[in-house]
This record gives C-alpha cells, structure tokens and sequence, in this order.
C-alpha cells in the first residue's frame, strides 16, 4: 500500500459508530482546559462573595500585661523623707474581650480586666480588681442602619452575578470556536472525499484511455491528457487531505485526543443539518446580558462612592462594674448587675474636611457606570444590525442550495452522457474533462452551501445565546 493510500484510510476510514457535532461539542464542554479553567475562575469568585458575607464574624481578643515599676511618684514631694516609702510595686493585668460588628452598623464588645496589685513596700495596698464592660457603638450617618454594609453584600452578589454571567459568555464564545472548527473539518472531508472520487474516476479514465490507444482507437495526445488529469486529480486531494489534517489537529487540540475523520458526520444530499435552527432574540445574547449584570454591580458601586462623602456620626453606650479585693477573688462581685456601676453615653463625628478622594471616587464610579452603559447600548444596536443581514444572507443560501441541488443532477447526468458518447467515439476526450470539471465545482458549490448554511445558523443561534440548544442534542 503506499503512502497515499495508507493517508486515506488512516483519515476517511469510516467506523460503525460515528460522532457528532453534539458528541463533541458534549466532550469540548465537559473537559476542555480552557471551559475547565473559567470553572475554576468562577469558584474563586464565589469564594470572594462568600468571604464578604462572612467578614462580620465574632472576634476574640486576649492580653496579659506585667509591670514591675520602681519610678518615683509625684505624690513623694509631698511627704517627707522621714516618712517617705520607695515605690516598689508589680502589677499583672489580664484582658479578654469579645467583639461583634453586625451588618446594620452596630459593634458590640463585652470586655473583661483582670488586675492583681501589689506593692512591696506598703503590703497594705495589695488588691485585686475586676471590671467588666459592656459596650455598643451605632453609625448614625454614613452606616445608618448598615446601608453601607448591606451596599458592600448587594455589591459582592451582583459581581458574582456579573462574574457568572461572563463565564456563560466566554464558554459560549469557546463553543463557537469550537463548532466553526467542526463545521470546517467537515467541509475539507467532504472536499476530500469529492476530491477521493475525481481521482478514481481520473484513474478508471487513464486505464481506459490506454486501452483505447493500444487498440489504435485513441490518440497519444489523449493518452498524454488523461495523465495531466490524472496527475492533478492526485494533487488537488493531497491538498484537501492536508487541508482536513490540520483542521482535524485543531480539534484535537481543544479536546485533548485525537479526532479523526470518523468522528466527523459527512455532509449528505437532502439530510438535515447538526446545527438546528433556533429561534430567540438578541436580548438574550450572552455578552449583551454580560453589560447588563456589569451595570447592576456598578450603579450599587456607583451608591457606595456617593456615601462616601458623608461623615461618620457614631453613638457610643457603655455600661461597666467593677469590683476590689484584698484576698479573696474580685470577680463575683464585679460583673454586669454590680452596684458598682458606671454608664456612659457619647456622639464621635468624623468628617475628611479639605480632602477630595471621597470626590474623585465618586466621580470615577459614575464615569465607569456610564461607559458599560454606552458599551452596551452599543453592543446591542450591533447584534441587531448583524442579526438581520444575517438573516437575509440565510434566505439566500437556500435559494442557491436549491438552485445547486438542481444543478447537480444535471452535471452529473452530462458527465455519465459524455463518458457514454466518449466510449462509442461521439465525444472528446475534452468534453469528459470538461463535463467532470463542471461535476466537481458544483458538488463543492453544494457543499459550501451546506457548510454556509450551518455556519449561518450557528452564527445566529450565537448571536441570540441559544447557541447550546441549536448544537447539543
């Protein structure tokens, strides 16, 4: 067998059992590395959007403190030497605190202070003390009620929102990639294979042709011709074989294995196309609802960047107890309920004077908002105006379809008259070639019809984001 014979088996060879567009497109989805990666992509973005419902937890703070001091007091100068004692004293604090901030603007703390007092010089002041306070603070203004903090959760929705929408539209654009490699790999198998048959019929020619010439009934010249044609029968299906291999390399590439052209469904006369015909409206193309979910997280982006410039007004209540001991422990008698007791209330306000970040901020925001808006305006008028010459273009593939359908038989009924006219002497050798050239360019005029017709669908179901539904079955 040689080599050109081995390369056609290897790639036209066909097997029991077939694969599809949907088959492979299936396959392309499930466990192609570039669908594999936008999957990955979208976990870390809902693990973001997890993170920030989540940052609000309960807060536990612990801290122990020892302090030796021998400094001098300011009270010494007050008492004479006679009488006047060293400081010398150890003081060991132990600090717990919980602590809560809640998304509606409210923190809420419980602390707990442990003190043992001890002075070595006077034993009598040796003490223990425990106080325990709880606290609540309140933003009455820029975080009224957590309008910020319920802003900042909307916003973390709506940019998963967004974020999925544009994984939907990026593995939608792969598909589309993927689907327009399959319907070319399909065209170069049928040119191949339309090619496979040029080449018999310009062999069967040659042998025929050198019997005739051996039995005087054929001139060389037509001898000489026939090889011409021959020879370039051969050389126009290596180049289509070339041609199916690389497309065959590309799909082997997004699939990770190897496609041959077995997997490919040949392209047939009358038979329905892989690509079905869907219908649906351009609102729903993937990168249109892309901008819009863009535009969601933004005009929230945009609010927050106007709170911005309000001030933080923040009401502070505290209620703390205390409690001293000598020996024994402090603790039962200092916590919440104690009659020793002290409540606090107060206002801070907090205000960025003369400072213009919280300004250019909200300007920047609102420029941002307004150019994905015009983008997608944009995108929309142009899916539009694509979709409808789109549309007509398909109108008139399936008048050139019918027309070359037509067309077909006819060629193919000239070429079998003139091989007929040919062997009874009534026709040229000329006239066959001629007749069979017409064959072959109407069958690849058929077949980029058919190719046209399902890229055209494809287009439009892509347009449309019904892409899925017009391949997978």
């Amino acid at each position: 067998m040689n080599r050109l014979s081995l390369l056609c088996c290897t790639l036209l060879l066909s097997s029991s059992i077939q694969a599809s567009l949907s088959n492979l497109s299936l396959e392309y989805l499930d466990k192609g590395s570039d669908n594999e990666s936008l999957k990955l992509d979208l976990e870390v973005d809902t693990l973001e959007r997890d993170m920030t419902s989540e940052s609000k937890a309960w807060q536990l703070s612990a801290s122990g403190q020892k302090v030796n001091s021998q400094l001098e007091r300011s009270s010494s100068l007050l008492i004479s030497n006679a009488t006047l004692q060293p400081n010398d004293t150890e003081a060991t604090s132990y600090n717990l605190t919980f602590s809560k901030e809640f998304f509606s603007g409210t923190k809420l703390s419980l602390s707990n202070s442990l003190v043992d007092y001890v002075n070595n010089a006077n034993t009598t002041q040796n003490n223990k003390g425990f106080t325990q306070t709880l606290s609540l603070e309140q933003d009455l203004w820029n975080n009224f009620l957590g309008r910020r903090d319920f802003l900042d959760l909307d916003i973390s929705e709506k940019t998963l929102d967004y974020k999925k929408q544009s994984t939907e539209f990026q593995v939608e654009a792969n598909l589309y990639t993927f689907v327009a490699d399959y319907l070319k790999a399909k065209l170069d198998k049928a040119n191949t294979q339309l090619k496979k048959e040029a080449l018999d019929r310009a062999k069967k020619r040659l042998s025929l042709i050198k019997r005739r010439v051996r039995d005087g009934l054929s001139e060389k010249v037509d001898l000489y011709s026939a090889q011409t044609q021959e020879l370039a029968s051969r050389e126009s299906y290596m180049s289509e074989m070339i041609s199916l291999q690389s497309s065959l390399e590309s799909l082997s590439k997004k699939i990770h294995r190897k496609v041959s052209a077995s997997n490919i469904l040949d392209y047939k006369l009358k038979e329905s196309s892989e690509v079905q015909q869907v219908e649906g409206t351009i609102e729903d193309n993937k990168n249109y609802l892309q901008t819009q979910k863009q535009i969601d997280y933004l005009v929230d982006s945009s609010k927050k960047a106007d709170m911005g410039i309000y001030p933080s007004l923040v009401f502070a209540a505290s209620y703390a107890t205390n409690n001293y001991e000598r020996d024994s422990s402090p603790i039962s008698d200092g916590v919440i309920g104690s009659d020793n007791n002290e409540v606090s209330v107060g206002l801070t306000l907090t205000w960025n004077i003369g400072s213009n970040a919280e300004r250019l901020s909200k300007q920047a925001a609102s420029i941002e908002l307004n150019k994905v808006k015009m983008q997608s305006r944009k995108v929309l008028l142009s899916l539009k105006e694509q979709e409808s010459s789109l549309v007509k273009r398909q109108s008139e593939v399936e008048i050139l379809l019918n027309s070359a359908s037509e067309r077909l038989e006819l060629a193919n009924k000239t070429l079998k008259e003139y091989n007929r006219l040919y062997s009874r002497g009534r026709a040229t050798l000329d006239q066959v070639i001629r007749a069979e050239e017409e064959l072959i360019s109407t069958q690849q005029s058929y077949i980029n019809y058919l190719y046209l017709k399902d890229s055209n669908f494809s287009t439009l179901a892509y347009y449309r984001g019904k892409l899925r539904e017009a391949v997978l079955k």
